[in-house]
């Protein structure tokens, strides 16, 4: 699988890692040509509400885009801590000469620039499938923003906006394989069709254990960490999208079946950002700023919405900390497979550790050199590719990444 390595480790070096200078040149790629958008539409004065919209799409984009950057190549943690460590470099024209790393704290607050600008901008703007980035998609990707810049007020602003502005899927959706993006709690993402699908190399290859690609046909498995597995109780329907400790029809233990491509073509569309989230940002905002009643209640809406029949049967903690460690285990939960885990594990300065008594990962496969890796750990942040230290004269080897 193209990811083992990943799994690993062990692909985050400048020279020989093959994700570090993807990333880095994709992102920095797709934002000259945002800066070339926003350039041209300079002028709000003289824009038409197309145009508008249009800008807003590429301001929101650019600043997705950042957002990605300065969380692989920095690590996350509270915010006083990383605030002044070294960013990413930031350009807001097509063409530039190449930027030093300037900080974390500027990242941010070009990141919090941007989607408020965009949010203003996406007005009325309400295409018929979400496809296309809408303002309710923005505000919930700058809830996201200032929750990992530790501005908890304005995370809680937007994300109860969203909370307000969405619908939750039906209980019985959630078994249905993520793949359609008429899904009503879908915000942003991909229609796959004949002409876009991707194949072998599409998400659906490498992730849906049922699918003839890398995964179904290779036996390369996809696992949720029975840790985690044992979290969900037996009436929550997210329980579902994983098989037991059996394996089910494939016999892999705690194989995942929550992203299934029905259609056996590869057509599978795919999720970007659903509604769901908003309601664990609103409720870890509310559990630091707010009270824990406030967090609770949030928390019993987005879970009764995934209980099997009649309401929920956890018990939420009492104690802050303890109740920002359930808010982080449901969030891992919910949003298992969307690109959420490294980021969060970094954000809340969590250690990753494989190797337990009864772990299902791998042997072989196991953290790196089968050890744990604490939030300040190296392997869990990339480092610069070598060819920007090359060709930015801004960027030095003392600028690079441990």
């Amino acid at each position: 699988s193209w990811f083992v390595t990943l799994y690993q480790y062990n692909d985050r070096v400048a020279t020989g890692g093959y994700a570090p200078g993807r990333v880095w040149k994709y992102s920095y790629a797709q934002i000259r040509d945002l800066n070339s958008i926003i350039t041209a539409l300079a002028d709000e004065n003289a824009l038409t509400d197309a145009q508008k919209n249009l800008k807003g799409e590429a301001l929101v984009l650019r600043a997705f885009h950042y957002f990605t950057l300065v969380n692989f190549y920095q690590t996350g943690g509270e915010w006083n801590k990383i605030k002044d460590l070294p960013g990413v470099p930031i350009y807001t024209e097509a063409v530039q000469e190449g930027n030093g790393r300037g900080t974390v704290k500027d990242v941010y607050a070009q990141i919090a620039e941007d989607y408020e600008t965009a949010i203003p901008l996406l007005e009325g703007f309400n295409p018929s499938s979400p496809t296309r980035v809408t303002q309710v998609a923005a505000k919930l990707l700058t809830a996201r923003a200032y929750l990992y810049s530790g501005d908890y007020e304005n995370a809680l602003k937007y994300s109860t906006q969203v909370v307000n502005e969405t619908t939750l899927m039906p209980t019985t959706d959630y078994t249905k394989g993520f793949a359609d993006i008429s899904n009503t709690e879908w915000l942003w993402g991909v229609d796959i069709t004949t002409e876009t699908s991707t194949i072998y190399a599409s998400f659906f290859s490498v992730i849906d254990n049922y699918s003839p690609g890398y995964a179904g046909l290779l036996g390369q498995y996809k696992s949720i960490d029975r840790r985690l597995y044992d979290h969900i109780n037996g009436n929550d329907i997210r329980k579902a999208v994983f098989e037991d400790k059996e394996g089910g029809e494939l016999k892999v233990p705690y194989a995942q079946k929550k992203f299934r491509d029905q259609s056996g073509n590869f057509l599978g569309d795919y999720v970007y950002l659903r509604a769901a989230e908003a309601y664990y940002i609103k409720a870890e905002a509310e559990a630091r700023i707010k009270t824990p009643a406030e967090a609770k209640a949030t928390l019993d809406i987005i879970t009764n919405a995934r209980t099997i029949e009649g309401t929920h049967s956890y018990a939420w903690a009492s104690g802050k900390e303890e109740l920002l460690d359930q808010i982080f285990v449901h969030k891992r939960i919910e949003l298992w497979g969307e690109g959420h885990g490294l980021f969060e594990f970094n954000r809340l300065e969590k250690t990753i550790n494989r190797n337990y008594e009864g772990s299902n990962h791998p042997v072989g496969n196991i953290n790196s050199g089968d050890r744990a890796l604490p939030w300040h750990d190296v392997l869990r942040t990339f480092q610069i590719p070598i060819e920007e230290l090359e060709g930015n004269s801004n960027i030095t080897d003392t600028d690079q990444n441990p």
